[in-house]
C-alpha cells in the first residue's frame, strides 16, 4: 500500500513537472527574444531597468554611430521639467551623434562594472563609454545590500564573466565585492561555471532571468521614439544655453538657490527646518565605491575601451545648510580625480565647480537645465574626439 501510494505521489510530481515544463515553453514561445526590436524606433533614451539589464536588447540598439552612456537616477529626470535631457536635445535631433543610455536609480559603479564588462565583449562603438557620478554614491556605508539586491542583474554578470578580455584578478575583485554586497553563491557559480551542478544551476538561473526581461521588455517596446529626421549639423552650444536659461527662469520663480518650483515647494522647503547640520557626520571616506570606480576603469583598459568620466556637482547652498561644508565635499571630488587619474586612457569632465551656479541642478542632485548642455557638450566632444 505505501509503495503504491509512493509511486502515485511520484507520478503525480513528473506529471506537475511536465505541465510546469509545457507552461514556461509555452512562455517563452508567445514572448519575443530579447534582442526583437522596431528598427524604426530608437530605445536608446527610454529609461528602464529591463532594458539596461538586457545585454541583448541594449546591443541589438547599439549602431555605430551610438556612444554608450552608463548613469543612475539622472536619467529620469523628464523633459516637462527639463527640456535639455538628452532624449531632446540628441534624440530629437539629428547631430551625428545617437546616445544609449543604460542606468538606472541606485546602479553605482559596481553594478556599471559588470554591465560594461558584458556589453564589451566584442567591442562597443566608437570604443568608447562615459560614466556620469555624484557624490550620492559615495556616502559613508556604501550601498547597503538590500537595495544592491534589487538591481542586481544575473544576466549583466553572466556576460561579464563570459567576456574573455577580463583577467582572472579583475573577475575575483568583482565576485567579492558581489559577496560583500550578500549574492549568494548559487548565483556567482551559476554565472561562472567551474562543475557541472554549477553550469545547471546557471542555466536556471539565466531562463528565470531571461523569461523575466522578455516579459518586462514588452513594455520598453512601446516607449520608443521616432528618429529624426533633419539634416545633420553640429549642436549649436550657446544658443542651446540661451534657451536652457530662459527655461530655468521660467521654471524656477519660487526660490533663490535655482531648483525647480514644484521640488522647491512640495519636498524642500518643508523639510528645511529639521535638516540643518542634520548630515554634519558625513565624511565621503568611509565607502568601497572609490575602489569600485577604480575597477570600472580597469575593465574598461582590459576591454580597450576608451572612458569619459563626468562628475556631477550637488547643490552647494543646500549641502552648506545640512552640514556638509565645502572641504569635505572638495575632498570627496579630488578622490574621484585622483582615481581617474590613475588610468591613461580616461578622460574627466569635472563639473564639481558648478556647485554654487543658479540653474545647473534642478534639485539638489541632478543636472538641470544649463547643467545638462554642459554634459552633453562633453559627451558630444568626446564622441566626436577622433572621429
Amino acid at each position: 500500500m505505501e509503495a503504491h501510494t509512493l509511486h502515485r505521489r511520484l507520478l503525480a510530481m513528473l506529471a506537475g513537472l511536465a505541465v510546469a515544463a509545457g507552461v514556461v515553453a509555452a512562455t517563452f514561445a508567445l514572448l519575443p527574444a530579447q534582442a526583437a526590436h522596431d528598427d524604426a524606433l530608437d530605445f536608446g533614451y527610454v529609461y528602464s531597468g529591463a532594458k539596461s539589464s538586457s545585454v541583448d536588447f541594449v546591443r541589438a540598439n547599439l549602431a555605430q554611430d551610438r556612444l554608450l552612456v552608463l548613469g543612475s537616477s539622472e536619467f529620469s529626470t523628464p523633459a516637462s521639467i527639463v527640456p535639455q535631457v538628452p532624449s531632446q536635445t540628441f534624440g530629437t535631433h539629428n547631430y551625428g551623434l545617437q546616445l544609449m543610455l543604460v542606468g538606472e536609480a541606485f546602479d553605482q559603479c559596481l553594478w556599471h562594472t559588470m554591465a560594461l564588462g558584458a556589453l564589451a565583449d566584442g567591442g562597443l562603438p566608437r570604443n568608447k563609454v562615459a560614466l556620469i557620478v555624484g557624490l550620492g554614491q559615495y556616502t559613508d556605508g556604501g550601498l547597503d545590500a538590500s537595495t544592491f539586491s534589487s538591481r542586481f542583474s544575473y544576466t549583466l554578470y553572466r556576460g561579464f564573466c563570459a567576456n574573455p578580455s577580463i583577467p582572472q584578478d579583475l573577475r575575483d575583485r568583482v565576485r567579492h565585492r558581489l559577496e560583500e554586497q550578500g549574492v549568494d553563491q548559487t548565483t556567482l557559480r551559476g554565472a561562472d561555471p567551474k562543475l557541472a551542478l554549477d553550469a545547471v544551476d546557471g542555466l536556471v538561473l539565466g531562463a528565470m532571468d531571461d523569461l523575466k526581461l522578455r516579459n518586462d521588455l514588452g513594455e520598453v517596446r512601446k516607449r520608443g521614439m521616432a528618429w529624426p529626421d533633419e539634416a545633420t549639423h553640429d549642436p549649436d552650444w550657446d544658443e542651446l544655453r540661451a534657451q536652457a536659461l530662459a527655461d530655468a527662469k521660467r521654471m524656477s520663480t519660487t526660490n533663490e538657490w535655482g531648483v525647480e518650483d514644484a521640488f522647491y515647494t512640495k519636498q524642500l522647503a518643508p523639510a528645511l527646518g529639521s535638516l540643518s547640520g542634520a548630515r554634519a557626520a558625513e565624511t565621503y571616506t568611509n565607502t568601497p565605491e572609490y575602489d569600485d570606480l577604480d575597477l570600472f576603469l580597469s575593465v574598461c583598459d582590459a576591454c580597450g575601451v576608451e572612458p569619459l568620466i563626468i562628475v556631477e556637482p550637488v547643490l552647494g547652498p543646500y549641502y552648506d545648510y545640512i552640514g556638509i561644508d565645502g572641504s569635505t565635499r572638495e575632498a570627496a571630488y579630488q578622490r574621484i580625480r585622483d582615481v581617474v587619474a590613475r588610468h591613461s586612457s580616461a578622460q574627466l569632465a569635472d563639473f564639481s565647480n558648478k556647485e554654487y551656479e543658479k540653474y545647473y541642478l534642478f534639485d539638489i542632485v541632478h543636472f538641470g537645465w544649463t547643467g545638462w548642455i554642459d554634459a552633453e557638450q562633453a559627451l558630444y566632444e568626446f564622441a566626436k574626439e577622433g572621429a
